[in-house]
């Protein structure tokens, strides 16, 4: 080489969620405010991306209008769009018989196409999330996209195992997710209920891959190009 020493350049770190970029996401959960609380860092993130990200709200169980007003905000302020499954009445997804649900996921998927679904996990306090996972992974069936599973979400605190299998870093975008929380102020504010813990939450997951805030989220398949 002449004595001269060639210097390897490191090469950028991969963005996984850049994969999206250009393609549709789609995120599932029962009620307004899950997928805030599951992973709405994530969506932000994949927004900036510059993926199209559809949240997808299975029902609303009570108060009608401002639930689908404050969902509709939470939507916005994490650059995604929202649809409603039932948006004309107050509902609860037990309400669903089961082919109706997989019916609604179906078209969803068929419409969307979308490159990665996110969902409840199958761990869960409540039967009605439940019954939401096990609508979308019957939706495995029709073309092939990436799954991921957020961690639990409720209200109150919960004591439910989950075993992430990937850790989404959400530093950057936290402070869109709390916002994004907060607007929901139907469950929260006028119930005396404290959202600082999910950042706190979000802090613990972050220390165990070294950054400062992330989420967690099980992996049902993803394919590696």
């Amino acid at each position: 080489m002449n004595g001269k020493v060639l210097e390897r350049k490191a090469s950028p770190r991969a963005d996984i969620l850049s994969n999206y970029a250009g393609a549709t996401v789609m995120a599932v959960g029962a009620h307004p405010d899950d997928l805030e609380l599951g992973c709405g860092g994530t969506l932000a993130r994949l927004s900036r991306a510059g993926a199209r990200v559809v949240m997808v709200v299975v029902s609303i169980p009570s108060r009608l209008r401002s639930r689908r007003a404050e969902a509709m905000e939470a939507a916005a302020i994490l650059g995604c769009e929202i649809r409603f499954l039932t948006p004309n009445r107050c509902s609860r997804v037990e309400d669903l018989k089961t082919h109706q649900l997989v019916a609604m996921i179906d078209g969803l998927v068929k419409e969307l196409r979308p490159a990665a679904m996110f969902s409840h996990c199958l761990p869960n306090l409540h039967l009605d999330h439940k019954l939401v996972y096990d609508a979308c992974m019957a939706s495995q069936r029709l073309s092939y996209f990436d799954i991921f599973c957020y961690s639990p979400t409720s209200c109150h605190a919960v004591n439910i195992p989950f075993f992430p299998h990937a850790y989404i870093d959400i530093t950057e975008t936290i402070d869109a997710k709390m916002k994004a929380i907060r607007v929901h102020s139907s469950q929260f504010d006028s119930r005396g209920l404290n959202t600082e813990r999910y950042k706190e939450a979000d802090a613990v997951v972050g220390q165990i891959v070294g950054v400062g805030y992330a989420e967690g989220m099980e992996i049902v398949r993803m394919k590696v190009n």
